[in-house]
């Protein structure tokens, strides 16, 4: 069976059953406390009392045994009181200890990654010229063994393909940060912001703070927006407007609403395979009880160059997204939202997939957004959307592969509230080749999809998932669903397409 793991989502958490224990011992403490009054009170019955004036030793028996009693009673509330003081101090502990080593372990890569940053800074000097002169040598070399032909013959000779190798070392790095995903996020989220703050020689007190801004890196999130301000000067990753239009589909409008996630998910893939730049589709459902809800699909990138060209659905969306700014993609969701006359009392779900989850995420979370759409449900698959606030009348679920780098480029993990539920897949493509979402493709052809270090983001991965999880009862996904049959049952009234395209001044 797939493995996984989910926080969040309502799942009671070992700090929640201590605290839970202390209050039902309070309880209890409570209610003997209360007994024990009316014991003391009865003591002091009249009726009893006269009764033991015939009797004095039955009633001098009668009296040590109520001392006794009241002894044992005392006894048994302090040591009730102790261990609902214990109780209590455990979960205080457990919270405290895991903030401490998550503060202790993030300021430890922060350390890390300033003391790099200052010896580069002070090795540049020796840096530069040592970096040039070997680079240069590098690209000679591979120059004249290119021309020359003895590339080739060092491949007769010695069996080394000089260009498989170098594709192969590539192919290595890129699987390896893949693999060790939640140690790339630590890195991007610690080390990188360190290095950064080092090489300039900010002190490293800067570091340690939660503040919501860009003026020094410090997390991800400021670490991006600093990526982005250089990417700016150079003409890459800039912002634009965006025309938006209803248009044919990329695939044919369904006839019913979505049967389960892994349905849900695929018609979300759907929205930007094998297309030059994504679509958004709104499907309204209709209710046997005649509400009407509305599922609104948000399309992945298409377009990975750094130059913003046509395409909404490329790498500056993601950047400028990631950054925490409004991006292109949200304003084509807010404009097909509006021309499908989508009431402020409606409910919305908002479904996304890598940049999709991103930028439905980020919806999920503005509040002039929340304003105006009544979004009770947000489904995100292989999105990094940590940073992102979502309000908490909001259900969501979140799905990833523990080897996906990409839910990790945030360098944090989703809260685990109440509202929010993430499912990690430990991605093992001997298990997804089961999946009935592949049933179809051939062994070489499952070969070709599994062989990419990156094969875990993949639309395709990510569908067998949710599809073997499905089948097996995650809770997760039954609680989803069952929190929100609206968009699964009842009539699928209309759908509508929207296309959109930057415009450049």
């Amino acid at each position: 069976m797939i493995d996984s793991r989910t926080r969040g989502g309502g799942r009671i958490t070992v700090d929640e059953r201590a605290e839970a224990s202390g209050d039902a011992l309070a309880g209890v403490i409570t209610d003997i406390g209360d007994l024990a009054v009316d014991a003391a009170v009865g003591d002091f019955d009249l009726a009893t009392l006269l009764t033991q004036v015939p009797s004095p030793v039955t009633a001098l028996n009668l009296d040590a045994r109520r001392i006794r009693f009241h002894q044992q009673l005392a006894a048994c509330l302090l040591e009730l009181e102790v261990t609902m003081l214990g109780a209590r101090a455990a979960a205080l502990a457990y919270r405290q200890a895991e903030r401490g080593l998550s503060e202790v372990f993030g300021g430890l890569l922060d350390a890390i990654g300033y003391a790099t940053g200052r010896a580069i800074a002070i090795s540049l000097p020796v840096l530069v010229p040592v970096a040039l002169t070997v680079g240069t040598q590098i690209v000679v070399v591979t120059k004249i063994l290119d021309v020359t032909g003895a590339d080739d013959a060092i491949e007769k000779r010695f069996g080394i393909d000089l260009g498989t190798t170098k594709a192969k070392a590539k192919e290595a790095l890129v699987a390896f940060v893949f693999e060790n995903s939640g140690a790339s996020g630590a890195v991007i989220e610690h080390v990188l912001p360190g290095i950064v703050v080092g090489f300039i020689g900010l002190p490293p007190v800067v570091l340690d703070t939660d503040a919501d801004h860009a003026f020094w890196p410090h997390d991800s999130q400021s670490m991006t927006m600093w990526l982005l301000a250089g990417a700016n000067r150079f003409g890459l990753l800039l912002p634009s407007d965006v025309e938006v239009w209803q248009a044919d589909g990329l695939t044919p409008p369904h006839e019913a609403p979505p049967r389960d996630l892994e349905d849900l998910y695929v018609r979300e893939a759907d929205r930007h395979s094998g297309a030059d730049s994504g679509q958004v589709r709104i499907e309204e459902i209709v209710g046997a009880d005649g509400t009407t809800r509305y599922i609104v699909y948000i399309p992945a990138t298409t377009d990975w160059s750094a130059k913003s060209g046509d395409s909404t659905t490329d790498m500056t969306t993601n950047v400028q997204g990631m950054a925490g700014n409004d991006t292109v993609m949200r304003e084509m969701v807010r404009q097909a939202i509006t021309d499908a006359g989508i009431g402020s009392n409606a409910e919305v779900m908002l479904v996304g997939y890598s940049q999709g989850g991103i930028t439905a995420g980020s919806l999920a979370a503005d509040p002039a957004f929340l304003a105006d759409v009544n979004v009770t449900a947000l489904m995100t698959v292989g999105a990094p959307i940590s940073d992102f606030p979502v309000d908490s009348g909001v259900d969501v679920l979140s799905i990833e592969h523990e080897q996906d780098l990409v839910p990790d480029l945030d360098g944090n993990e989703n809260p685990a509230s109440d509202n929010w539920s993430t499912v990690t897949v430990d991605y093992d493509p001997e298990q997804l080749r089961r999946a009935p979402s592949l049933s179809d493709k051939s062994e070489a052809e499952l070969d070709d999809m599994f062989a990419s270090a990156g094969a875990a983001h993949s639309s395709a991965a990510y569908a067998a998932s949710i599809g073997l999880l499905l089948r097996a009862g995650n809770p997760a996904f039954n609680r989803f669903t069952a929190n929100h049959s609206g968009f699964f049952t009842g009539d699928l009234k209309d759908t509508r397409d929207y296309q959109g395209r930057r415009k450049h001044t």
